[in-house]
């Protein structure tokens, strides 16, 4: 019950990865993008004070053409 899988559209998960990059100056891989959209969404949802922790890995220096593509509106 520690651990629950959680589907993130792309869209949503570039659209925080954006947000996490412009407030804390890190441009984070589009898989852990993922990660920060449900942690979003959860908080988001929750009315319980809790810590919660996700795994920030990588970095999007190599994903800059898609996160322009998103910029863009390309998806």
């Amino acid at each position: 019950g520690l651990v629950e899988g959680t589907a993130i559209a792309q869209h949503d998960a570039f659209e925080a990865g954006v947000l996490f990059a412009r407030t804390q100056g890190i441009v984070p891989a589009p898989e852990s993008t993922h990660a920060i959209a449900a942690c979003a969404a959860h908080v988001a949802n929750s009315d319980k004070e809790e810590v919660v922790v996700i795994g920030l890995s990588g970095h999007g220096q190599l994903d800059l053409p898609s996160y322009a593509a998103f910029l863009d509106g390309g998806f």
